[in-house]
């Protein structure tokens, strides 16, 4: 038997290639063997509401939760990570991100005591990589869509040719910047997604659905009020558009398939709590005939090599998923960072999740979790503070 016997957090701050400053915390449990730690992210804390947790405080906390417990001990773990981080009901619920890291960690630790990956332990790899979707962010400004022309170019470049497009800020903009795209690429890109956000009540976001949909693009997500079933059902009746909306926990996962309101639910690790609670909401999927993709907050390569691994075990992940994080952020914190080849995330090779950290990287990026000076709406699109 192999059990925990503490949990170490460190926290980081990773910029983004927008500028905008993102704290993460790595987590490693411990088993009073230097060769066998388990590892885990709690991706990017930078989200409303403008708190941050106490890293020394939850470390001590986490440690005498889990302390003594036998890593396949997965009911118990599961009860106890549940109990004392209740779900709050909402997209970014800060105790989700927490459970997230650790339930990410102890999957790595047992594919690692296994001798396999994480995708063999979920049941074995349905297909060979991740299709994903690079995401064009918000305009804000006439430059912004200028700017975001040059993004979709030299992401075909390298091989991206799908994209979803954030949406919902300043939609004349949103508009221009989507008509440009399909004037100037044509069929060399696939629009996979209108990413609303929740910032549009139904009708509003219905309105501006209706005036682009001769532009080809394949769902629209999030295009009403947060937990609003009934205007997501709206859209999706009006438009006659596939609907997408994240899920935060089972219950909105159940509602959202009883009442019809969406054709395909967004698993994101970071909302739901890890590895462990999104197999629970797929199963509602399946159960219930909708398709889903894997959403991200962006992570770094750790929390994006655990999306990876449940992408590609899980037949119902059949729409491009979203994990790009390597690709935005400057530096990371891992020897070898998670590869995407033609557009695709590949889960790494190698016991667990298949990747390590790089500890000489991670002492250098350590920093308290912050918040840096800035609009709110510098941290909804995830840029950087304007200067002043």
């Amino acid at each position: 038997m192999t059990t925990i016997t503490g949990v170490r957090l460190t926290p980081v701050n990773i910029p983004r290639t927008t500028g905008f400053v993102c704290g993460h915390v790595v987590v490693e449990l411990l088993t009073g063997s230097a060769d066998l730690v388990g590892v885990g992210e709690m991706s990017d804390f930078q989200h409303l509401p403008k708190y941050h947790v106490d890293v020394a405080g939850l470390e001590r906390t986490l440690t005498d939760l889990l302390r003594g417990l036998d890593v396949h001990a997965a009911n118990e773990l599961d009860r106890r990570l549940q109990e004392s981080f209740p779900q709050a009901g909402n997209l970014y619920d800060k105790g989700s991100v927490i459970k997230c890291g650790v339930d990410i960690a102890l999957w790595d630790l047992r594919g690692k005591l296994a001798g396999r990956s994480v995708s063999s332990l979920l049941g074995g790899a349905v297909r060979p990589s991740l299709p994903v979707a690079y995401p064009i962010f918000r305009q804000r400004s006439a430059a912004d869509v200028a700017a975001n022309l040059e993004v979709v170019e030299s992401r075909l470049a390298q091989g991206f040719s799908t994209f979803r497009v954030y949406v919902g800020g300043v939609l004349d903009l949103d508009e221009q910047f989507l008509r440009r795209a399909r004037d100037r690429f044509g069929d060399r890109i696939q629009i996979k997604s209108l990413d609303f956000s929740n910032l549009l009540d139904a009708r509003d976001a219905a309105r501006f659905i209706e005036r682009t949909r001769d532009l080809e693009y394949e769902l629209v997500e999030a295009p009403a009020r947060e937990r609003d079933a009934a205007g997501l059902a709206f859209v999706r009746d009006r438009t006659l558009m596939p609907v997408s909306e994240h899920v935060y926990d089972g219950g909105w996962a159940i509602r959202l398939a009883a009442t019809r309101a969406v054709d395909v639910l967004n698993i994101g690790l970071f909302a739901l709590g890890g590895i462990t609670p999104a197999r629970r909401v797929i199963a509602v999927a399946e159960a219930a005939g909708l398709r889903c993709l894997i959403g991200t907050t962006q992570e770094l390569s750790i929390g994006t090599a655990a999306a990876a691994h449940l992408g590609v075990a899980t037949s119902a992940v059949s729409v491009a998923s979203d994990p790009v994080g390597p690709l935005l952020y400057t530096r990371d914190i891992v020897r070898e960072p998670v590869r995407y080849r033609d557009g695709q995330l590949l889960a790494p090779d190698g016991p667990g999740l298949g990747v390590s950290i790089d500890h000489d990287r991670l002492a250098a990026e350590r920093a308290p979790l912050t918040w840096p000076a800035g609009e709110v709406a510098s941290v909804v699109d995830r840029v950087g503070a304007p200067t002043r």
